[in-house]
């Protein structure tokens, strides 16, 4: 035998070959077992909804309601306690009181604003600043802001319904009372002795009607509903019509781009939804005259939600993304994600495509949450059913 023969096999021989034979063949059989696994486990992947719901329960009583939800995910609303005795001369009854969830529809915390018995809470800002109101005494209106986190509430004006914090800091407020009027206010530098806001007005009248403040975005652009129409109101520039052909309508939301959302009636037609285009003034018609539906939010993205009346029966929606705007029934939610809910009315909507509301669960309103487990949530078939995700 030749000296090179005898070589290699001592080297194919040797406890170093003969362990790297030993690895590689283990790593052969963990790569089969792995790929047996995976074909086992493409057997048992199921569709499922792309959406999770959940409830956020409530401050101790039977009901709860959203309101507003920013794009952490935090939810403001209100909620009934436990009976509570709040004064010596009546009996322990449930109390309204104010909630802010932590982020992503976490646990609740009851605000607790420099009020006696009844609170509400009306917004949110990005940075977590609840606006919303409360009683001094009795009986007496007040609104209030707090710092984010809900905490620290300040009184800011009596007699007075706010409406929209946006997230500068201002507010948006309606007064009640003999001379009737909206009002855009610094928070910082506003108080019940000193306020410091600017009066909205639609026309010069001296008393004009009331004007109903809707939202107020970060741009200063107000919305509100005045006389039978929708207005949209900028400081120094003032107020323009939303929907200057129509002859009656009612705005309900607009987001950072001044889009707004809400219903209109033209001629002799039904109320028929509508949305402002992004970049123009021009609107476009949602649905059909009559089909109830009623647009309650719109996101920086375009996404609307709302409700509608299909078959005679009220359901929640939510639409596509990219400004498409078809319908995606709410109430197509599979059994499993829906846990025993009904009647799911969509209020406010986040850029991060979750969602805020209330519906019932065991009988009672309560409030949910409602996250897309992928974009494939915004994708629906051809009637209007969700698209199946996969797991």
């Amino acid at each position: 035998m030749s000296t090179r023969v005898k070589l290699q096999r001592d080297a194919a021989c040797s406890p170093t070959s003969i362990s790297i034979l030993v690895g590689l063949s283990l790593l052969s059989c963990a790569y089969m077992a792995q790929a047996q696994n995976t074909t086992s486990t493409r057997h048992r992947i199921v569709a499922t909804d792309c959406w999770q719901m959940r409830s956020l329960g409530t401050l101790g009583g039977p009901t709860s309601s959203a309101v507003d939800m920013n794009d952490a995910g935090q939810v403001v609303g209100n909620s009934l306690t436990e009976p509570r005795v709040m004064d010596s001369l009546d009996p322990a009854d449930h109390l309204r009181r104010a909630f802010l969830s932590a982020p992503n529809g976490g646990a609740l915390t009851e605000l607790y604003a420099n009020g006696f018995f009844e609170e509400s809470a009306r917004a949110i800002n990005r940075a977590g600043q609840v606006a919303g109101l409360t009683t001094a005494g009795r009986s007496a209106q007040v609104s209030f802001v707090t710092d984010p986190g809900g905490i620290n509430p300040r009184n800011s004006f009596a007699w007075a319904d706010v409406a929209d914090i946006n997230n500068v800091g201002k507010s948006i407020f309606f007064f009640r009372g003999v001379f009737e009027m909206s009002v855009v206010a610094n928070n910082d530098q506003s108080d019940i002795y000193n306020p410091v806001y600017v009066e909205i007005k639609i026309t010069d009248r001296e008393f004009p009607e009331s004007t109903e403040p809707v939202e107020l975005n970060d741009a200063g652009q107000a919305l509100l509903n005045y006389g039978g129409f929708a207005y949209r109101w900028t400081e120094g520039a003032g107020a323009s019509s939303v929907t200057p052909n129509a002859s009656y309508s009612n705005a309900t939301s607009m987001n950072e781009f001044g889009q707004v959302v809400g219903t209109l009636h033209r001629d002799a037609l039904d109320a028929q939804a509508f949305v402002t285009r992004r970049f123009s003034d021009s609107i476009l018609m949602l649905g059909q005259p009559g089909d109830g539906n009623q647009p309650t939010d719109i996101n920086d993205f375009g996404v609307i939600i709302g409700t509608e009346n299909t078959g005679g029966q009220t359901h929640g929606y939510v639409t596509t993304l990219l400004g498409v705007h078809t319908r995606i029934n709410l109430s197509t939610l599979d059994e499993v994600t829906r846990d025993g809910w009904s009647d799911i009315r969509p209020t406010a909507i986040n850029n991060r495509g979750q969602i805020a509301g209330t519906g019932k669960l065991n009988g009672n309103d309560i409030a949910f949450f409602l996250a897309p487990r992928s974009l494939l949530a915004y994708v629906p078939d051809r009637d209007g059913v969700h698209a199946r995700c996969y797991r």
